[in-house]
Formats: C-alpha cells, structure tokens, sequence
C-alpha cells in the first residue's frame, strides 16, 4: 500500500514523518540519501521509497507565498 507523508525532523538514526497526522518513525538507514526535513515522501512496504518531488515543490512554493502574505511582500508570479 502506497501512503505519503512529509517529514517531520531527524532524531538520531530515525526520520520522523507526519501521516495522516501522526508521527511515524522510519529507518534513516533505508530513507533516500537527499532527505529533509518539510520534503514529501512516498511510503511503501513500511519504508520510505522515494521523495516525491514535485508535491514537496508545491507545498514550498505554497509556504513561500504564506510567508509572502504575512510579511507584506508581493509575489513573483
């Protein structure tokens, strides 16, 4: 069964991904070597299979016009 999730933090030889709204943790050693942390995450076979890349833009591109909001500041596009 395929899940996403994004990741949360690191804490020592684990990662921490939200789910569903639940903290999950899976091994550090079986994550892809690019992780971090706010990056979008598929899930299969009870280990973190790859980064979805272009969710993980969507959701940057998403914060950046929050924070763009907030502070005042027009976007680019």
């Amino acid at each position: 069964m395929k899940q996403t999730g994004i990741v949360d933090r690191f804490e020592g030889d684990d990662v921490v991904v939200e789910i569903g709204g639940k903290m999950v943790n899976f091994s550090r050693a079986d994550a892809p070597a690019m992780l971090g942390e706010g990056m979008v995450v598929i899930i299969r076979d009870g280990r973190i299979a790859e980064i979805d890349q272009i969710e993980t833009q969507r959701l940057e591109d998403d914060m950046r016009r929050r924070f763009e909001r907030i502070l005042g500041k027009q976007s680019d596009e």
